[in-house]
């Protein structure tokens, strides 16, 4: 299993049909594959030969979810760094994941300055924006146009495929190293729990892409080679817009998120009916934002997927029939298919089904 096997399927099966739409830009697999074929030569240029690792500093985009296949398609390893860190943080974890090329887009390019003088290994920023490079950077788009396509590393199995940050109760934040297998096993187990994707679904990338809770929705789309539709950042009105214009089937968001839309202003303006799978995750969410969110997309079966980033990540799923029993609708579910689950006492001794928890 690789991280690029989703897009050998889908360039095989249907080339023309859409990868990716980000605003008016819209790539097929065909153009997808060809670019990301070409970046993965620019890396290799750069020195990505086994395993170097190469980070991401961006808002959402179709470049990012180029990115998350070229790196790999060159044998090296992914670093999506955080978007909400100090500069200290990030040159951390760079420091501490030896990446020594990272990629910003126009919002964070103010911070590569301060990244280097912290981190002074940095030696290739590349730039994702649309205009011309800053001095002393690499223009994205001039990496692909001036690169040759290069045969895919097939980087995979247990091979490390990325480097996914979480922060904890003390200190710095800790880096999760999980391999291909990992990650691709937490995805087909998502999608065989669920049961609710097709070949012909669109998703709506809203979620902040370096989260491992989105490459993990992320890649089980692309596993099944369907369309992803992004936006740059979660922003209500956009997402109602997104959903409306490209009919999009399958929505990722949490808590807060889901709070912020189905009690927006506009939402009764907007066409929201062709949502029919609604994950969330990441943290509790009230029974009374649930039941509102319900009643926007009452069409939708509603999923929540719980887990961490040191379990590739997703680890049990509480799904659509379970939402209507108020004692389950509280709880995070079941183990997903491909998980096992154990609740212990304090001396870790497996507790009996139907334990109730200490008050």
């Amino acid at each position: 299993m690789y991280l690029t096997q989703g897009l050998h399927r889908s360039v095989q099966r249907q080339p023309d049909a859409p990868a990716t739409v980000f605003g008016e830009r819209v790539r097929t697999f065909r153009e997808q594959t060809d670019r990301i074929a070409r970046l993965g030569g620019a890396l290799r240029g750069l020195g990505v030969r086994n395993g170097e690792r190469v980070g991401i500093l961006a808002l959402n985009s179709d470049r990012y979810a180029e990115f998350l296949l070229a790196v790999p398609w060159a044998n090296g390893v992914l670093n999506p760094v955080n978007i909400r860190w100090s500069p200290t943080e990030i040159a951390y974890s760079l420091k501490e994941s030896q990446t020594d090329i990272l990629f910003v887009d126009d919002t964070f390019v103010s911070a590569v300055s301060a990244l280097q003088d912290a981190y002074p290994p940095l030696r290739t920023v590349v730039h994702m924006g649309d205009g011309a490079p800053p001095d002393g950077m690499l223009g994205y788009e001039d990496l692909i146009a001036g690169s040759q396509p290069v045969d895919d590393a097939r980087r995979g199995g247990d091979q490390l495929a990325a480097i996914l940050y979480t922060g904890g109760t003390t200190g710095f934040p800790k880096g999760v190293m999980l391999s291909h297998s990992n990650l691709l096993t937490s995805a087909y187990g998502a999608e065989v729990t669920t049961q609710t994707g097709s070949r012909d679904d669109s998703m709506l990338i809203a979620t902040p892409m370096f989260h491992g809770a989105a490459i993990a929705r992320w890649l089980t789309h692309s596993v099944l080679g369907n369309v992803h539709v992004i936006v740059p950042a979660f922003e209500p009105v956009a997402v109602m817009k997104a959903i409306e214009r490209h009919r999009i089937h399958d929505v990722v968001l949490i808590p807060t998120m889901i709070q912020m839309l189905v009690d927006h202003p506009e939402v009764a303006h907007h066409d929201l009916s062709s949502v029919h799978t609604f994950a969330y995750g990441a943290s509790p969410i009230t029974a009374s934002v649930l039941e509102r969110a319900m009643k926007v997309f009452p069409q939708a079966s509603f999923t929540q997927f719980y887990g961490m980033t040191e379990l590739s990540p997703i680890t049990t799923a509480l799904l659509h029939a379970d939402h209507g029993d108020s004692r389950r609708a509280r709880s995070g579910g079941r183990a997903a298919a491909h998980a096992e689950v154990r609740i212990v006492d304090a001396n870790d001794n497996e507790v009996p089904r139907g334990t109730m928890p200490l008050s």
